[in-house]
């Protein structure tokens, strides 16, 4: 932009300084804000009737499904039809007692239908998920009584859903907000939800084991909006603000969490801290991923503000070799004073066909069997094991 003398205008530090105390609103995907949108009316849905939840006043019947829809008042009777066919309106802002049934709504709540009164238990809102909804579709159950939220993003597995659901967890640490607890927070999401196949949020980001290596398209979205919700969850009550794709002077950063300083910090009025996710994918090179990581490295350099305590790199490391973890670079994070954090990743791989790769390996390197047919054999016999 250029001033009526042709001299380019620029925003002062004082300006972004200011537009940092601005609340963000909820950020990322349509999908992604139908989730903390959804997050946001459960935690005030349980701070109205806190009261009736403590005389356990509220059955465990009372039950809700939201489901996701850009345009409900035109997909309720097409794509939706089979969750319910009431639509009457649904008014968030009432948070009533009595709150339950299956809510058709977009990603703000302005249009939102309940299309079935009732669900009569965890069952049948599961029943209603498995058949009736697909891998694509977002959506939440709250068990109200138990205080429980479950949700799903697009492009995770139902079935392996249903199985293992992801679930909201409202975190109530009471220790100060600094870049130490997001670091350790960072490293207890991936611990507990990503590093092993097995795990919750790792089910939503592998293909699965029939393509052990492979993972599901953009994972780096995929853990970014896993992570920003686990994030979300934490900071809250601490009245901490996370954002992503926030656009700064050095472009648009992962995820930042911003919250008031303490006295005597050195940074005012408010403190932050800059995530930048690499994901390592199977079948790149290792000059891909080590100029990958490099451009990591840059990029959370760029997007430090004044206010940043610190900014991070964080490698998700999805390679079938992880033995080079290209430590050379930690004296380039060093010298442009980021942080640089790697977290390993396990592949979904089946035990048979473990055994039969280690076999034809086995066959292949060996200089008497050489011939197409004992490879065969030698893996069919591994898999038999199994």
């Amino acid at each position: 932009m250029n001033s009526s003398d042709g001299i380019p205008e620029k925003i002062s530090e004082a300006e972004l300084q200011t537009l940092q105390s601005v609340e963000a609103a909820p950020s990322g995907e349509p999908a992604l804000r139908f989730i903390q949108r959804c997050q946001e009316w459960f935690e005030k849905w349980l701070e109205a009737n806190k009261h009736p939840l403590d005389a356990n006043a509220i059955p465990a019947t009372q039950i809700l499904l939201f489901v996701f829809s850009e345009t409900p008042d035109l997909e309720h009777n097409v794509k939706f039809n089979a969750l319910g066919t009431e639509y009457k309106r649904f008014f968030a802002g009432a948070h009533a007692q009595d709150t339950q049934g299956v809510i058709l709504s977009n990603e703000n709540f302005i249009k939102a239908y309940r299309l079935r009164t009732s669900l009569t238990s965890m069952d049948d809102a599961f029943d209603l998920v498995s058949a009736h909804l697909g891998d694509d579709d977002a959506f939440v159950i709250a068990q109200l009584s138990q205080r429980r939220m479950l949700y799903h993003l697009p492009g995770g597995s139902i079935d392996d859903w249903c199985v293992d659901p992801v679930a909201y967890e409202s975190r109530l640490s009471e220790d100060p907000l600094s870049a130490e607890k997001i670091e350790y927070d960072v490293l207890e999401f991936h611990e507990n939800s990503l590093k092993f196949a097995k795990n919750q949020i790792a089910k939503m980001v592998w293909v699965g084991k029939a393509q052990p290596y492979r993972l599901l398209p953009n994972p780096e979205q995929r853990i970014q909006s896993y992570l920003f919700l686990y994030l979300n969850a934490s900071y809250k009550h601490l009245k901490g603000t996370v954002d992503e794709e926030i656009v700064g002077k050095g472009g648009r950063a992962d995820i930042r969490v911003v919250w008031n300083s303490p006295p005597g910090s050195p940074y005012q009025p408010l403190t932050s801290t800059i995530l930048e996710l690499k994901v390592l994918a199977e079948g790149r090179g290792l000059a891909y991923h080590k100029d990958w990581v490099i451009s990591g490295i840059k990029q959370a350099d760029d997007y430090r503000r004044k206010d940043s305590e610190a900014v991070y790199t964080c490698v998700f490391d999805a390679r079938k070799d992880q033995a080079d973890q290209m430590l050379d670079l930690d004296a380039l994070a060093t010298t442009k004073n980021v942080r640089l954090r790697r977290y390993l990743m396990e592949a979904p791989v089946d035990s048979a066909v473990a055994a039969v790769v280690k076999a034809v390996k086995a066959v292949k390197g060996s200089k008497k069997n050489t011939t197409k047919k004992v490879i065969k054999k030698l893996a069919k016999k591994a898999a038999a094991k199994i």
